[in-house]
């Protein structure tokens, strides 16, 4: 496609999965302990569903109230959200994509993101979860090969059967990438020994690790939603900061708890967060640990590389379309490690012009948009020009 002579991967559309779908294909004994509820009839994107898993009430997208009128406004106002979010055929997306100038998109889910990101969940039941949108998904993206691809989600009470599922998804689904939502479930961080069976197959497999910011329900106890529950004029508050925070816990567990010195090929990927907050803490990481380096081995870390230099050689953020201060990341530590993402077809999306936004932008040369918009995706997921 080319639109202004650049080809653009968007490293996180959203799938929007009928609401149904775990009623109709989840076992037993999960299926009567799971239901997701439609808010608005005939509604099946992001202001439309709730989840009850387990008896507990897990709030999606639409749970903030701000984000619900945000999407029923957005939706009304522009007819192709309106037609993918009424019928979310794989044409229908087809169709935004090529308004919006987009050659393939890496499909994240939007339901499937919340149901399993709390603590206390059988690990079975999270896999069967899981398991329903992965073959969802890999069925999903068959209709347009050339244009679609997915990340498979996976389930976090229990690293090993994490680590079978993103297995799975990757040789046998063809996955283009694994992904979980942020926040300790179960109190695990991302730096303790309990992950080690999930790193071990993602090191060996060597595809793309996403971690996308937590839905803002109160049973996952890690989540920074309990700060702003019951507090009037904080939704907003609450939006800002609960992304942003919980990456740059995320990203600093991975990084200063050893994993990706002893995880090589581990390939994070920070989602739906911006870029620009990396300046400051791949500053204030170097720092500390620049001024903490002849205490390390007393501690039992081992970081022979500065911690600026292990994002470069595994990690990625992504920029969004309007970022215009993305051009200071890129000043301090180049474009090889930025991906792009339009964010489609949610209410906070641009479409149907991010592309154009993006392109806009200032102080970003041709050059380093080419390779976010395309080189560094391509490479990461491994697709051919």
């Amino acid at each position: 496609m080319a639109k202004a002579g650049f080809k653009i991967i968007d490293a996180e559309p959203h799938f929007l999965e009928p609401h149904d779908l775990w009623k109709r294909n989840l076992p037993e004994p999960w299926r009567t302990k799971t239901t997701v509820n439609s808010l608005d009839e005939g509604k099946t994107g992001e202001s439309g569903a709730e989840a009850s898993v387990e008896g507990k009430e897990i709030p999606q997208r639409s749970g903030p109230r701000l984000v619900r009128e945000r999407a029923l406004r957005r939706v009304a106002a522009q007819p192709l959200l309106a037609k993918v979010t009424a019928d979310p055929t794989p044409e229908n997306f087809i169709e935004g994509f090529d308004v919006e100038g987009i050659d393939l998109g890496v499909m994240m889910p939007t339901v499937g993101m919340g149901i399993v990101r709390f603590d206390g969940l059988d690990p079975q039941h999270s896999l069967a979860l899981c398991r329903v949108y992965n073959d969802f998904a890999a069925d999903f993206v068959k209709s347009y090969p050339e244009r679609l691809r997915f990340w498979a989600w996976l389930p976090p009470h229990d690293a090993a059967i994490a680590a079978e599922e993103a297995r799975r998804c990757v040789e046998e689904l063809g996955a283009a990438g694994v992904a979980m939502t942020g926040g300790a479930v179960d109190g695990n961080l991302l730096c303790d020994d309990f992950f080690d069976p999930l790193w071990a197959q993602l090191n060996d497999l060597g595809v793309a690790f996403g971690l996308h910011g937590p839905p803002p329900n109160l049973y996952l106890k890690d989540n920074i939603a309990h700060r702003y529950n019951g507090h009037p004029r904080t939704q907003l508050v609450s939006q800002v900061m609960g992304n942003p925070f919980h990456a740059q816990t995320e990203l600093a567990e991975l990084i200063l708890g050893g994993v990706l010195h002893r995880f090589p090929n581990l390939k994070p990927v920070m989602m739906e967060v911006n870029a620009s907050w990396l300046t400051w803490l791949l500053w204030r990481m170097d720092e500390k640990w620049e001024s903490s380096r002849p205490d390390l081995p007393t501690l039992g870390i081992d970081l022979p590389l500065s911690p600026s230099e292990y994002f470069r050689r595994q990690c990625y953020a992504e920029i969004e379309p309007e970022e215009d201060v993305g051009k200071y990341v890129i000043d301090y530590i180049g474009s090889d490690n930025l991906l792009f993402s339009t964010d489609y077809p949610h209410s906070d999306s641009l479409f149907p012009s991010a592309v154009d936004t993006f392109l806009a932008l200032p102080g970003i040369s041709d050059a380093d948009k080419r390779k976010i918009l395309w080189d560094n995706p391509a490479k990461l997921f491994g697709i051919a020009d």
